[in-house]
């Protein structure tokens, strides 16, 4: 179970391509060598099984197909090559990590993805035929990653307020808010009995009270039947069209913000939908976009920092590639 290369390689703000003296045809593709980086090997089954967790776009041609999985292959073997690298550097200047920082890192990922139970992540390896022992190690290698990263890149960084200022007033279409609307919805079910009262006779006694003054909020959590009741029928900021039946979002279109919709019947489900805000995309004003401006440069800067740096690892290495043969070739 390998970590995720190309998340890892997004993370880190993308890679170059390999120079082309980098890349070399030998028989020993016959032994499933993708690369070798220094003293470490790199297989190409590895390189697949992270570009086998990329869904493939539908709609391709087979050549399509085979153009998209060469590009998506030389991406991760790309980012394979450079976190070898990043490791061997920390290696080289000592950088080490405490015990107790793995140990704080397989804690996290126990509660936040396997319900706090570690047997459930002991099962998991199992199952993949991985040892604990080397799942924690590629934890290690993740934080020494991170920390390189952090050493070598990102402390590095440093964006003024005047490149602030400039890149806001050269590209202000690039810092809007969206078009959103903000948008609550009492649900009713179809009756289980007779004695619970039909969609249509339910759907206008609610009508009424929130015409008298009780609160959607309270009607929601009492009577409605989705997810979003236990929240008063908030369904946040949404595109009602990306989200909604188009009924719902014809109703939400016609309304204004504060108003409540009539009962509304689909399928014999009931809805009241009341449109909380309405929010029309327009430019952001300088101080509004400020935190997203230097974030931009932020992460501009950062990627090509950190471009230049695995150049320079690069430069320093040994590094042989062998081209992925052809499929008429295997």
């Amino acid at each position: 179970m390998k970590r995720s290369v190309i998340v890892a390689a997004l993370a880190m703000a993308g890679v170059a391509g390999l120079a082309q003296d980098e890349v070399v045809r030998s028989p020993a593709l016959m032994d499933g060598v993708a690369a070798y980086v220094n003293s470490a090997t790199i297989t190409i089954s590895e390189v697949m099984n992270e570009v086998r967790r990329i869904p493939v776009p539908p709609g391709m041609t087979s050549s399509e197909r085979e153009a998209w999985l060469r590009k998506m292959y030389s991406t991760a073997l790309d980012a394979m090559i450079d976190q070898r690298l990043i490791l061997d550097a920390a290696r080289k200047t000592k950088v080490q990590l405490q015990p107790w920082a793995v140990d704080a890192r397989v804690r996290e990922i126990i509660s936040n993805n396997f319900d706090g139970d570690a047997t459930k992540l002991y099962d998991l390896l199992a199952e993949r035929k991985v040892s604990l022992e080397d799942w924690k190690k590629m934890q290690e290698e993740d934080l020494l990653l991170s920390a390189m990263r952090y050493q070598y890149v990102d402390k590095r960084v440093s964006v003024s307020p005047s490149e602030i200022r400039a890149e806001y007033e050269a590209n202000k279409s690039r810092y809007k808010m969206e078009t959103a609307v903000a948008v609550s919805i009492i649900s009713l079910d179809p009756p289980e009995d007779a004695s619970e009262g039909s969609v249509e006779v339910r759907g206008e006694a609610i009508l009424a009270a929130l015409k008298e003054g009780a609160s959607f909020a309270d009607m929601a959590r009492k009577y409605s039947k989705d997810s979003k009741a236990a929240n008063g029928g908030s369904w946040g900021k949404v595109n009602p069209e990306e989200v909604f039946h188009k009924e719902l979002a014809d109703i939400v279109a016609e309304l204004r913000p504060g108003q409540v919709s009539p009962l509304l019947e689909l399928v014999g489900h009931g809805y009241i939908v009341r449109k909380d805000e309405q929010q029309d995309m327009r430019t952001l004003t300088f101080d509004e976009a400020a935190q997203y401006v230097e974030g931009y440069l932020r992460r501009e800067k950062s990627e090509k920092m950190f471009k230049e740096w695995t150049a320079r690892l690069r430069k320093d290495a040994y590094i042989r590639i062998f081209e992925l043969p052809n499929a008429k070739e295997n």
